[in-house]
């Protein structure tokens, strides 16, 4: 990575880096018998705990900046989750218990095959009252990250592209219907379940920087004035602009994402954060058609639409980007 994913700062070794952002994912894993855990796994205090007397922790299968993920059995049903933990010393931080929050509530209203379950929310509290730690009981997926799969095939098959972005568009359909904006789709949000040979589903992941609005008043926002909220590579002027979001901020995001699936690379790239920002608000795409000549010109057309500077310009949901993909590809 280049840049911050939380902040938008240049990293130190930014210039060492690839061209396109990569994030390390731990993938899941089927649970060890306790003999052959090592001796650091034994040592978590959650793992073989009962949690609200329904989810057992069985391993932790993640870890990240504000928490970490495990593997539980649930107690009743005999089948397994994933549980997202905060990190104790996290839990009475307002901003990192407000985006577990907030996760819950878009996952709670979404409710797609595309979109990661979610099946629980729960605090446990101090004798105080205080919350000692805030606890997301999720689907278990088994697949592996977008970026992933990028990593490893650099670009993908026309069709099997348009195929994944159609269902993400279904889902962030229903997301915006339901009043949710994603605002920080990218690679590392979209997990690949490969359920046979031949069938693969996109879920999309990660809601915890989502823009609700609930009984027609937003939410408040968890970012100070001037910061940036997303990952800078998929941001949309807008976003930059600290401007007022609507839907299409994520069509933007997607545009981006379909031009990585198809060249190999992001249309816009830096070496420090604000010559991104300029080339995001001012600079036209390269487009995609000739970095792959064989792309149809309608394809490369949709996306470059979906990218129009101007939120007004770009498909007005994402079925309508999703269609336009799709006639491109047959047109």
């Amino acid at each position: 990575m280049r840049f911050c994913p939380m902040d938008g700062a240049e990293l130190p070794l930014a210039r060492a880096a690839p061209e396109t952002p990569a994030i390390c994912k731990v993938a899941p894993e089927e649970p060890k018998p306790a003999s052959e855990r090592p001796a650091a796994a034994s040592a978590d205090p959650l793992i073989g705990q009962v949690l609200e007397g329904k989810y057992q922790i069985q391993s932790k299968i993640g870890q990240g900046a504000t928490g970490a993920i495990y593997r539980a059995e649930r107690i009743n049903i005999g089948d397994c989750v994933a549980v997202k933990v905060l990190k104790p010393e996290l839990a009475e931080d307002y901003a990192a218990a407000e985006r577990f929050r907030r996760e819950a509530l878009a996952l709670g209203r979404i409710r797609h095959p595309n979109v990661i379950a979610i099946y629980d929310y729960f605090e446990q509290q101090r004798r105080d009252n205080r919350p000692a730690s805030i606890f997301l009981v999720m689907e278990l997926l088994s697949g592996k990250t977008l970026r992933d799969v990028l990593r490893q095939e650099h670009v993908l098959d026309i069709r099997r592209t348009i195929r994944l972005m159609i269902q993400v568009c279904s889902a962030l359909q229903v997301a915006h219907e339901r009043n949710v904006i994603h605002r920080d789709l990218k690679p590392e949000n979209i997990m690949l379940e490969q359920y046979d040979r031949q069938n693969e589903m996109p879920k999309v992941i990660d809601f915890g920087l989502a823009r609700l609005r609930l009984t027609g008043k937003l939410i408040k926002t968890l970012t100070e004035q001037g910061r940036v909220a997303g990952t800078p590579y998929y941001m949309s002027p807008e976003q930059w602009m600290d401007r007022q979001l609507d839907a299409r901020t994520d069509i933007y995001a997607l545009g981006i994402i379909c031009y990585e699936m198809l060249t190999g690379r992001v249309p816009f790239n830096a070496d420090t954060v604000m010559q991104l920002a300029n080339k995001h608000v001012k600079l036209p795409p390269q487009p995609p058609i000739e970095l792959r000549r064989e792309l149809p010109m309608g394809v490369s057309q949709a996306i470059l639409k979906a990218l129009a500077k101007q939120p007004q310009e770009r498909p007005a949901t994402t079925l309508a980007f999703a269609d336009m993909l799709q006639r491109g590809l047959s047109g």
